[in-house]
């Protein structure tokens, strides 16, 4: 009994001491001398310039071979129509071909519709100018619908830089502020914690059609965002 009662206090004592955890870990990284702690936080905004296009391609037949031939003839047409688009090699990736069969109900009854066939090509545009005319290209081609379209910075380390920046006067400009109120001047940098976040990308299904190129375009600046946790000494 003894014993057992032992281990539920050393248990509770592990409950405890994992819970004070956060806190030595937070106490880790004040000083003992005179400090204020800021948060800080940077932004840079910007338009996205690229675009990444998921296209799937499907044929369901009464035989896997027949199906992957259509899949094959179609696939050869997108890549043909994006590639004159001046779309590289290197921005296209075609996955492996998946086969299973295709069922669909009926009256509660399971019915083999035939052998499916996938393919799914992904795009990157480099070139947003290029983006009605690609569509068109993939209409031709005999693509009906996209998956997710997505669009993005080609610049994000050099923007997640200048937001950094931003921070670091935000973070500078806080502490100078609350020393002088205090009488106090800041005398260096004890600690820094730095959280970052990337663009948000905006993302859509798009059907498309024969005059898909005409629709325009509208896009919102993303915005690259920087975070700091800074402790700061003073004198």
């Amino acid at each position: 009994m003894k014993n057992r009662i032992g281990l539920i206090l050393n248990r509770k004592w592990v409950i405890v001491l994992c819970a004070l955890l956060p806190m030595f870990a937070a106490a880790a990284t004040l000083p003992d001398d005179p400090h204020v702690v800021v948060s800080a936080r940077g932004e840079v905004e910007a338009l996205p310039d690229i675009a990444r296009l998921q296209l799937q391609i499907s044929e369901t037949r009464d035989t896997a071979a027949d199906a992957k031939n259509r899949v094959d003839e179609r696939t050869a047409r997108v890549l043909t129509a994006v590639r004159e688009q001046g779309i590289a090699d290197e921005d296209i990736q075609a996955s492996q071909i998946r086969i299973y069969p295709d069922y669909e109900w009926d009256d509660g009854k399971r019915i083999l519709r035939g052998q499916r066939v996938e393919r799914s090509i992904d795009l990157t545009l480099n070139d947003l100018s290029r983006y009605g005319a690609v569509l068109d290209g993939l209409v031709q081609a005999g693509i009906t619908e996209l998956g997710n379209v997505s669009f993005d910075l080609s610049n994000r380390d050099a923007l997640m830089a200048q937001a950094l920046q931003a921070a670091m006067a935000d973070a500078n400009a806080k502490a100078a502020t609350l020393a002088a109120g205090f009488g106090r001047r800041v005398a260096g940098v004890y600690h820094i914690d730095e959280g970052t976040e990337g663009p948000i990308r905006q993302e859509r299904m798009v059907m498309m059609d024969a005059k898909m190129s005409a629709a325009p375009m509208l896009l919102g600046k993303e915005t690259v965002s920087a975070t700091l946790n800074v402790v700061f000494l003073l004198k």
